[in-house]
């Protein structure tokens, strides 16, 4: 049996598969996101409690640099992801980042998000997309973003015990990020072993 030219060029079930799941994956998390930009203060807001000082505000993923891409989509994700938080931490004491005790609220209280403790949580797309990449032959455009996401694991602010300055990210996946946020709370749980987990507060507007 002789296959036309039209039918051998034919991609397998599996190629278009793939291609139509990254199609999506692409718009859903990658391109630029046109999600409305945060309506609330940017402007960094701190709290001391004795040596320990910290300094947090809201930024956008789009705007990081180890978000870029050479073709000028994101690298990782896009702003639709969630709400992105810089944080900064002084202390002469070792303080450790505690996940358990930090959520964000949007706009009332019962609008509640959780912040991811590891990085690569918030990868999961990418990695089902890079291994299914490699399967079906596809060019590597999934495994290469993968590969180029380590400036993202160093940025983000980890669970370590520390003392000195630390600066990171906190990311709140939020399926609900088109909602306008107009109001933030954010609270960040802290662990010392001289006073054990404190709470700290910060309300954006």
């Amino acid at each position: 049996m002789t296959l036309s030219p039209l039918a051998a060029s034919e991609p397998s079930a599996d190629r278009q598969t793939y291609d139509a799941a990254t199609a999506a994956l692409q718009q859903q998390y990658l391109d630029r996101a046109t999600v409305a930009r945060l309506a609330v203060d940017h402007a960094p807001q701190s709290q001391t409690r004795g040596d320990l000082l910290l300094t947090v505000a809201p930024v956008s993923a789009e705007d990081q640099a180890w978000n870029a891409w050479p073709d000028g989509t994101t690298r990782l994700f896009n702003d639709a992801i969630g709400y992105l938080w810089r944080v900064s931490i002084r202390s002469e004491h070792a303080v450790r980042w505690s996940p358990a005790h930090t959520q964000l609220a949007v706009n009332d209280s019962e609008q509640t998000f959780l912040a991811v403790a590891e990085p690569d949580a918030l990868l999961e797309h990418l990695m089902l997309g890079a291994r299914f990449e490699t399967r079906v032959g596809a060019p590597p455009n999934l495994s290469l973003r993968m590969r180029g996401a380590d400036d993202f694991r160093r940025a983000y602010l980890g669970t370590d015990a520390r003392a000195g300055d630390r600066d990171g990210v906190l990311l709140f996946p939020a399926p609900a990020r088109n909602l306008q946020a107009v109001a933030m709370e954010l609270t960040i749980g802290l662990w010392r072993e001289e006073d054990g987990v404190q709470t700290y507060r910060f309300l954006f507007e």
